[in-house]
Parts: structure tokens; C-alpha cells; sequence
């Protein structure tokens, strides 16, 4: 596998699956079996945070999991970078397990992720609403010549927009 320095981290691209998200790991002062303890502990809970981005395409969310470990405290730091095409998110924790410390950033990472979905879904519905309000409106000024309706509610929502 390819490794290169970056910033005193070891980058070190994998993709779990290949019809799923990209993950690069990247680690400092770690040792090789605390690296595969992190990939293999990352694999099995990565899955819950694909569950969440099932509307996107596979390529287009990007994972990064940084790992650090602290020799004075003896504690791990695990940071977690996802890069979704509307948006960036971080959940970064530290602990004195390793397991501990990718529950606590997935966790962080996770509600970040369903707090943004609960967004979408109401801008969703907001300009649904907006679209009936419009509606509405335009039924209520209804003409007899079909122009004019088109006319009148070019007017509504123009008026709209600008209240908006």
C-alpha cells in the first residue's frame, strides 16, 4: 500500500467497498497494530454513517479518519472529515480506548449528518408550501383567458420571490 508523509501523518488510501464512500486513513505517533485496530474497528462502523448518505452517489462523499495518539496521556484522538458536495463535516474525539474514540466522533459525525438531512427535508417542504401558497393564490385571481392566468400568477410569484 502507498504511504505518503503529510503534515506528520501517514495518508494511507482504502476503500472499504468499492460501491461505496472513499476513506483514507491517516495516522501519527501510532503504532501498526494500533492502525489496523482502528481500520478494522472504522469498517464496522462506517456502515451506519452510509445509511445516512444513501441519497448521494457513491463518489461523492469522502471520508477521512485521522488518528493521533498521545504518549504523555496515553489517550487517542480520532477525527472524522466528511466532505459531501453541499457541505463539511467534522466530529473529533479523544479517549483512553481506541473504540471509545471512533464511537464518540461517528456519534458526533451522525448527528451532524441527520441534523443537516432534517434541514433538507424541511426546505423541502417549505418550498412545497411556497409552491401551494402560489397556487392558492393564483385559483383565487382565475380569469376566463388562459394568458391571463399565466400572467397573474407570474405576478403572484414574482411578488413572492421578492418577499422572500
Amino acid at each position: 500500500m502507498l504511504r505518503k508523509k503529510a503534515k506528520n501523518y501517514t495518508m494511507i488510501p482504502y476503500i472499504i467497498n468499492p460501491n461505496s464512500m472513499k476513506i483514507q486513513f491517516s495516522f501519527k505517533n501510532t503504532e501498526r497494530w494500533e492502525e489496523q485496530r482502528i481500520k478494522e474497528y472504522a469498517e464496522l462502523k462506517i456502515k451506519s454513517i452510509e445509511k445516512l448518505l444513501s441519497h448521494f452517489d457513491d463518489d461523492e462523499a469522502n471520508l477521512t479518519i485521522r488518528s493521533e495518539r498521545f504518549d504523555k496521556n496515553n489517550a487517542y484522538q480520532i477525527e472524522m472529515s466528511l466532505e459531501i458536495p453541499t457541505r463539511n463535516m467534522i466530529g473529533k474525539e479523544a479517549s483512553h480506548t481506541i473504540e471509545k474514540a471512533v464511537d464518540l466522533s461517528k456519534d458526533r459525525l451522525i448527528k451532524q449528518l441527520r441534523r443537516y438531512d432534517e434541514a433538507m427535508k424541511n426546505k423541502g417542504k417549505r418550498w412545497s408550501n411556497l409552491k401551494r401558497t402560489i397556487k392558492e393564490l393564483v385559483q383565487g385571481r382565475q380569469h376566463k383567458s388562459p394568458a391571463t392566468n399565466q400572467a397573474a400568477a407570474d405576478a403572484v410569484e414574482a411578488d413572492i420571490v421578492e418577499t422572500v
